[in-house]
């Protein structure tokens, strides 16, 4: 198993060369210890493009890359629609696996993906880097400290209105495919994923409904750019996730609310999130305190983790039992928004 050197670097490819493709060769080139030394793209412009900026070997096909030896993981970074048969191709292959979120369209697919990499002993996880935003850590760190006293309400906002947002990936404005369903398009699969992962990290009780409602108001009609779920979780706590690409004038990143205090941060573009403040009220009044955010926008923190869980023959950090209950969620997501009603929440992930 690769992550049983301790010296050698672990080789892997990127499968699939768009915007986030060219994210991963970044990051894994950047992190020592990785050693890029593979992608494919059927886009020459985008080999090309590959070619000039990391020392690897660029394929024109997928299955070239997996036939590569010195490839041990393979990221899957094309659209959300080809994640599921090149995944299982790449664990047929016997390499083991990178998911772009999400990990794939739907739930059950998410559960064949990961059965088959069981049942072929490789492993399997899913690139949720917004785990390690210096927003949500700090979020993560106050609310483990108590400084807030009892938190019942959270607030998790994305909330912009960007052109780029719909190009975000693939080959960008020349393939928008975040406005197609047939890609696996829509605000809900791209920001669902990480929004709810922070979540389910934060509250420390069962998801018991779901109350939720999907737009397609501006940038297309065929996907959502707009959606917000009221989470009701057994301990008490209340949790409003909401993402949209619509809000001229963007609303707080987070708000939380506890017996003790508030905490609250900027929104709007991720490289603009910031400053925190908390506010505590004391015999003395309010007390307050302010702190900007380093804008470390796609943050190196997973590769860094991930190595070290690999060299420590650790767990990975992303666990697929806490990706199918994401995926659970954003199910039921669509099914409350279908039906217009609150819906209980059934994961057997729970």
């Amino acid at each position: 198993m690769a992550g049983d050197r301790m010296n050698d670097s672990i080789g892997i490819g990127v499968l699939g060369l768009g915007r986030m493709g060219q994210v991963h060769c970044r990051l894994i080139s950047d992190c020592p210890g990785l050693e890029l030394v593979a992608g494919s793209s059927g886009s020459e412009e985008l080999r090309h493009e590959s070619a000039a900026n990391f020392d690897a070997k660029f394929y024109h096909t997928h299955d070239e890359l997996l036939q590569d030896p010195r490839v041990e993981w393979v990221v899957v970074a094309t659209t959300t629609n080809r994640h599921k048969p090149w995944a299982l191709k790449a664990i047929d292959a016997g390499k083991n696996l990178i998911i772009e979120k999400p990990v794939a369209l739907t739930f059950e697919e998410a559960e064949e993906i990961f059965a088959a990499a069981q049942g072929k002993n490789v492993l399997a996880t899913v690139y949720n880097s917004r785990r390690w935003d210096a927003d949500f850590q700090f979020v993560q760190r106050t609310l483990a400290s108590g400084t807030l006293g009892d938190v019942y309400r959270i607030e998790s906002r994305y909330t912009d209105f960007d052109a780029g947002w719909g190009a975000w990936g693939a080959q960008g404005d020349k393939n928008p495919w975040r406005l197609m369903k047939d890609f696996g398009g829509g605000i809900l699969n791209d920001w669902g994923p990480h929004l709810f992962d922070q979540i389910f990290l934060l509250v420390d009780s069962s998801l018991s409904t779901v109350l939720a409602k999907l737009y397609s108001r501006i940038w297309s009609e065929q996907v959502d750019d707009h959606f917000w779920s009221e989470l009701l979780f057994k301990g008490g706590v209340s949790v409003l996730i909401e993402a949209s690409n619509n809000y001229r004038i963007a609303q707080s990143r987070w708000c939380v609310v506890g017996t003790e205090g508030t905490l609250w941060v900027k929104g709007g573009s991720p490289d603009a999130w910031g400053p925190m403040i908390i506010r505590q009220s004391s015999r003395n009044g309010i007390e307050e305190f302010n702190q900007e955010l380093p804008h470390l926008e796609l943050s190196s923190g997973f590769y860094r983790d991930f190595l070290k869980a690999l060299r420590a023959g650790d767990p990975l950090p992303v666990q697929p039992a806490q990706v199918l209950k994401v995926m659970k969620l954003i199910e039921t997501v669509r099914e409350s928004n279908g039906s217009g009603k609150s819906l209980p929440f059934t994961c057997p992930r729970q």
